[in-house]
């Protein structure tokens, strides 16, 4: 399949969940709207959205307590990106989106070739699953205004050594918001 012709792309958002402290006003809110944008255009296209938020377990043994454990307000998407109809929720075990779940199932019964990948954290979550799904041959896109290094005191070129991975190491496309709505967003 040649990468110029994806078949079918799928919009990926990835830890956007109430446990995260996602709320107006905190670090790093403001990629909220745009992710919003995001989603709205791939809505308008008639892509498949796909939410995907880490879960917990008690029997996880994690030091300290988690936000995110199963049954808990924390794994609710925040309001401003709360899933419509036919939005697909997914929770992973660990850093990628692909981490002990049916996400690859899901994306290849629908038949999807390409994912673009939206939300926090740049140098982890979105990392590591744009390296799964390049390993898995999925075309990789991450929209680079609506991904972001979500801890505030973390070393400045965070962000910029992951896309950086991303584009050389995996070979994904990373683009601004609105190159990515123009390519692969188009309303249908």
């Amino acid at each position: 399949m040649a990468d110029s012709m994806p078949r079918k792309p799928v919009a990926i958002i990835l830890d956007m969940a109430m446990g995260y402290g996602w709320t107006p006003g905190s670090f790093g809110y403001e990629m909220v709207a745009r992710v919003k944008n995001l989603k709205d255009a791939a809505y308008a296209a008639k892509v498949q959205v796909i939410h995907v938020n880490s879960m917990r377990r008690p029997t996880d043994n994690l030091s300290g307590r988690s936000r995110m454990m199963a049954g808990s307000e924390g794994l609710e998407v925040i309001p401003e990106l709360q899933p419509g109809d036919k939005d697909i929720i997914i929770y992973k075990r660990f850093l990628s989106g692909f981490s002990h779940n049916d996400l690859d199932y899901t994306l290849r019964t629908m038949g999807c070739d390409m994912v673009i990948i939206a939300g926090a954290s740049t140098d982890n979550t979105v990392l590591w699953t744009s390296a799964d799904a390049h390993q898995y041959r999925y075309k990789v896109v991450v929209v680079e205004d609506c991904t972001m290094v979500h801890r505030e005191k973390e070393p400045p070129g965070a962000k910029e050594g992951a896309l950086r991975i991303i584009r050389n190491v995996l070979q994904g496309e990373v683009s601004p918001l609105v190159q990515v709505t123009a390519r692969y967003l188009r309303p249908n």
